[in-house]
C-alpha cells in the first residue's frame, strides 16, 4: 500500500465527513432510547411485550429498504434517493416526537426505519464511489471506529435525557441529528455516481441477481451467523432495558451503563480486528472470534440457570459476547462481498435487510414469551446456538487456511 493512500485531500476529508454525518443518525436511533423504555410503558400503558415492537417495526422498515435503495440508486445515481431517505428519516422522527397514541409512535419508527435503511445503504455504496479501494477501506475504518463511540454514548446521552426531560427528547435528538444530515447533504452533497457507471434498472435481470445470491449454500453459511448472531446482541440490548429497571430494580440513572458496557464490548473488538487480520489473516482471528463467542454463551447460559438475577454476570457476559461476534463478522463480510462481485449492491442489501429481519425475529420472540425473567431470552439464544454453530462448522472445514490479508474488511453495525 502506497504512502499516498494515507494522505486525504481536503475534498476526501469534506466526502468523509458527510458519510459519517450520514451514518451517526441510523447508528444512534435503536441505542439512544433504549433507558426509557420502562417510562414509554407507562406513559402508553403498554406491556412489556407490546414496547418490544418499537425495535421490531423499525427493523422491518430497515429491512424492507433495503433491496430498494440499491438498485434504484445503481440506475439513478445516489443523490435523490439520499434525500428521499433522509426525508422519510425526518418525517418519522416528527412522527414520534409528537405521537399521541402508541400506534402512532410505531408508525414513526416504521417511517424512521425507511429512511435510516437507505442512510446505511447508500453510506456504504457512497464510500466505494467517492474513494478508491484502498482508500474505501480506510474509511471503513474510520467509520467503525467514530460510529462505535457514538453509539457507546448513546445509552448514556438518552439515559440523561429521559431522567432530566423525560422520554420524548430522546426522540426530539434524534431529529435533530437527522435534519442535520438533511441539511448538510442540501447544502454540500455532490453525486458520486458518474452516469457511465450508472445501470439500467432491469426488472427481470435483478430478479437473476437476487435469486443468484438466494441459491448460494456459501452465502448462507455465512450470512445466517452474522445475521441471528447479531439479534441476540440486539435483544439482549431491548429485554435488558425492561428486565434490569423493573425487576432487578437498577435505577434509571444507571442502566446506561450496563448498555454502554455492552456497546464498549463491540468498540474494543473494532479497535483490535484491524490489526488482528493484518497480521494474524483471517481463519485465525474467525477462529478467536468464534472460541470466545461459544465460551461467552456457555457462561452466558450458566449464569441465566444459577444466578438469572445478576445484571452484572449477565451483562459481562454479553460484552464478551459483542466482542466475539464482532471478529466473526467482520472477516465473514468480506468473504460474502466476495461471493459475488459484479453485484456488490444487491449482496450488501440483502445481508443488511435479512440481519435486521432475523434481529427483528428474535427480538420479537424474546418480547412475546417475556415472563419478567431472562429466560424467554435465554430460549432464544439456545435456538440462535442450535442454527449457528452446524453452520459455522460447515463453512469453516471447507475453508482453507488463510494467510495475513494486506488489508482487512470491514463492515459497519
Amino acid at each position: 500500500m502506497s504512502k499516498d493512500t494515507f494522505r486525504w485531500t481536503a475534498s476526501e476529508m469534506r466526502q468523509l465527513v458527510q458519510i459519517v454525518i450520514i451514518f451517526v443518525a441510523a447508528c444512534i436511533e435503536t441505542d439512544i432510547y433504549l433507558p426509557a423504555f420502562p417510562d414509554m410503558m407507562n406513559a402508553f400503558h403498554v406491556s412489556e411485550a407490546k414496547i418490544q415492537g418499537i425495535l421490531t417495526w423499525n427493523f422491518i422498515g430497515l429491512c424492507v429498504a433495503g433491496p430498494i435503495y440499491g438498485p434504484i440508486s445503481d440506475s439513478i445515481g445516489r443523490r435523490k434517493p439520499l434525500f428521499v431517505a433522509l426525508g422519510l428519516f425526518l418525517l418519522g422522527s416528527i412522527v414520534t416526537v409528537f405521537a399521541a397514541d402508541f400506534n402512532w409512535l410505531l408508525v414513526g419508527r416504521i417511517l424512521q426505519g425507511l429512511g435510516s435503511g437507505g442512510c446505511f445503504t447508500l453510506g456504504s455504496a457512497i464510500i466505494f464511489d467517492a474513494f478508491s479501494q484502498e482508500k474505501a477501506l480506510i474509511a471503513l475504518n474510520h467509520l467503525n471506529t467514530i460510529i462505535p463511540i457514538a453509539m457507546a454514548l448513546a445509552p448514556l446521552t438518552g439515559g440523561i435525557l429521559n431522567q432530566n426531560f423525560g422520554f420524548r427528547a430522546n426522540f426530539l435528538a434524534i431529529m435533530g441529528v437527522v435534519f442535520l444530515s438533511w441539511i448538510i447533504s442540501l447544502v454540500s452533497f455532490r453525486e458520486t455516481l458518474p452516469s457511465s457507471q450508472r445501470r439500467l434498472l432491469q426488472p427481470r435481470k435483478l430478479g437473476k441477481d437476487f435469486g443468484r445470491v438466494f441459491r448460494s449454500f456459501a452465502f448462507w453459511q455465512m450470512n445466517l451467523p452474522v445475521c441471528l448472531l447479531f439479534g441476540g446482541y440486539l435483544a439482549f440490548l431491548s429485554i435488558s432495558a425492561v428486565l434490569f429497571v423493573v425487576e432487578f430494580r437498577i435505577p434509571k440513572t444507571v442502566y446506561p451503563y450496563f448498555q454502554a458496557a455492552v456497546l464498549l464490548g463491540w468498540l474494543a473488538a473494532s479497535f483490535t480486528s484491524s490489526w488482528c487480520l493484518k497480521n494474524w489473516g483471517t481463519k485465525r482471528t474467525k477462529t478467536i472470534g468464534i472460541v470466545v463467542l461459544g465460551v461467552s454463551f456457555i457462561f452466558f447460559q450458566l449464569t441465566c440457570y444459577f444466578v438469572p438475577r445478576n445484571p452484572y454476570a449477565l451483562t459481562f457476559f454479553m460484552v464478551t459476547y459483542a466482542f466475539g461476534y464482532n471478529w466473526v463478522q467482520t472477516p465473514y463480510f468480506g468473504e460474502i462481498m466476495s461471493l459475488m462481485p459484479d453485484i456488490k449492491g444487491i449482496l450488501g442489501s440483502i445481508v443488511t435487510s435479512c440481519r435486521l429481519l432475523l434481529t427483528s425475529v428474535v427480538v420479537a420472540f424474546s418480547g412475546q414469551f417475556y415472563d419478567r425473567s431472562i429466560g424467554s431470552f435465554s430460549i432464544a439464544m439456545w435456538g440462535i446456538a442450535l442454527i449457528v454453530a452446524p453452520m459455522i462448522w460447515l463453512r469453516e472445514r471447507a475453508q482453507p487456511n488463510s494467510v495475513p490479508s494486506e488489508e482487512p474488511v470491514v463492515i459497519l453495525h
